[in-house]
C-alpha cells in the first residue's frame, strides 16, 4: 500500500491531581499573565515556584460561566517548572523565556510524537507539549503503524496548537489497466469521536467512485478505521501517470494517491490480484501470493501470463514461491 502523509490544537497538564482546578496552558512565556480557573467551593489559589510562593492576593478574580476565573502578571517570576494548589487539588505547569516557542500537541492516546529532536508519547488525553528554539522543524506522530507529519515553523514567544489525525492511504495496485477497477483505502486513528466522515474525491475526467459499505460511519477516538471506495477506470484512459484526491474537512486533512495506468502490468501484479473462483483479473482485489494463485501461475511456466506481454519463466515463479512462503 502506498503510503501518503496526511494531516493536518490541544493541552496537556505536565501533572494534575484531583479536580476543579484547571490551568490555561501546560506552557507559559514570561511575558504572559497565569489564567486557571476553579470551581465554586474550591479555595482560592496559590502558585509556587520552588521557595518563592505567591500569595492569593496577586490575583484578579471574576465569575466565568460556572467556574471562577483567576489572573495574575508576575513579569519578573523565574522560569521553571510551577505549581498551582487549591485545598482540592494541584496543578503543575511551566514558565518559559520569551525567546523559545511552545507547541501543544493534541493526538491520539499513546501516539509516539517526536519534535525538534524530542520523543514524547501522547498521554490519556492525546496531548503532549513541546519548548524548542525557533525555527523549522517536523512534526511526526506514529501509532500502530500508522504516521502523520507535517513542517511547523516555530516563531520566538509563539505559541502553536496542533491536532493530528494519523492516517494513510493507497490503492490496491500501483498500476491499473483502462477499464478496470481499483481499490482507495484510508486508515484512520483521529484524536476524538466524530459523528460521521466527510470525505470527498477529487479524480480525473471519466473516473467513477463507489464507496463501499460504512464509508461514512461515525469515527471513534483512538481506534483504527480503514474507509474504502472502488474506483473504475474508463476503457479510453491513456496510459501515464494519475492522482486521485481526497479531503476530509473535518479532519483537516487532504492527500493525493498516486495511481499508473498502462496497457501490460507487472507479473507480480497480476498473481497477487488474480480471482481464482472467477478465473479473472480484480485489480480491486488485496494483493498476496497465495497457494492457489501460486498453483495457478505454475501452469503458464513457459508461456505468457494473461495481462503481461511478457513469459512467465521458472525464475519468475521461484521468486514468486519465495514470497508465498515469507509470508504470514
Amino acid at each position: 500500500m502506498k503510503r501518503l502523509s496526511l494531516v493536518l490544537g490541544v493541552v496537556l497538564a505536565l501533572g494534575r491531581i484531583g479536580v476543579g482546578l484547571d490551568v490555561a496552558h501546560p506552557v507559559f512565556f514570561l511575558s504572559e499573565p497565569l489564567v486557571l480557573w476553579t470551581v465554586p467551593g474550591e479555595g482560592d489559589p496559590t502558585v509556587s515556584h520552588g521557595d518563592a510562593p505567591v500569595s492569593s492576593e496577586a490575583w484578579d478574580r471574576a465569575p466565568a460561566g460556572e467556574r471562577i476565573r483567576w489572573e495574575a502578571s508576575l513579569p519578573n517570576a523565574d522560569p521553571g517548572v510551577w505549581v498551582a494548589c487549591t485545598d482540592r487539588a494541584c496543578h503543575a505547569f511551566l514558565r518559559v523565556p520569551d525567546e523559545v516557542g511552545v507547541v501543544e500537541v493534541q493526538a491520539s492516546p499513546g501516539a509516539l510524537l517526536t519534535f525538534a529532536g524530542q520523543a514524547k508519547v501522547a498521554d490519556a488525553s492525546g496531548g503532549a507539549f513541546f519548548v524548542v528554539a525557533p525555527g523549522e522543524h517536523e512534526l511526526v506522530a506514529e501509532l500502530e503503524g500508522e504516521a502523520s507529519r507535517q513542517s511547523v515553523e516555530v516563531r520566538p514567544g509563539e505559541r502553536i496548537a496542533r491536532t493530528l489525525v494519523l492516517a494513510s492511504a493507497g490503492v490496491s495496485s500501483p498500476v491499473a489497466l483502462p477499464g478496470h477497477t481499483v481499490t482507495l483505502s484510508v486508515r484512520l486513528i483521529a484524536p476524538r469521536d466524530h459523528p460521521a466522515l466527510n470525505a470527498d474525491l477529487a479524480l480525473p475526467a471519466g473516473w467513477e467512485a463507489s464507496p463501499t459499505a460504512g464509508v461514512y460511519d461515525p469515527l471513534r477516538a483512538g481506534e483504527l478505521t480503514v474507509r474504502s471506495w472502488r474506483i473504475t477506470i474508463p476503457a479510453e484512459a491513456a496510459p501515464g501517470a494519475y492522482v486521485v484526491g481526497m479531503a476530509f474537512p473535518d479532519l483537516g486533512l487532504e492527500a493525493q494517491a498516486p495511481l499508473a495506468v498502462a496497457h501490460r502490468l507487472p507479473l507480480r501484479e497480476v498473481v497477487g490480484h488474480w480471482d481464482i473462483a472467477a478465473d479473472w483479473l480484480d485489480l480491486s482485489l488485496p494483493s498476496a501470493i497465495t497457494y492457489e494463485r501460486l498453483l495457478w501461475a505454475a501452469t503458464f511456466v513457459g508461456r505468457e501470463l494473461p495481462f503481461t506481454g511478457r513469459t512467465l519463466t521458472q525464475a519468475d515463479l521461484e521468486a514468486l514461491a519465495r514470497e508465498w512462503e515469507g509470508s504470514p
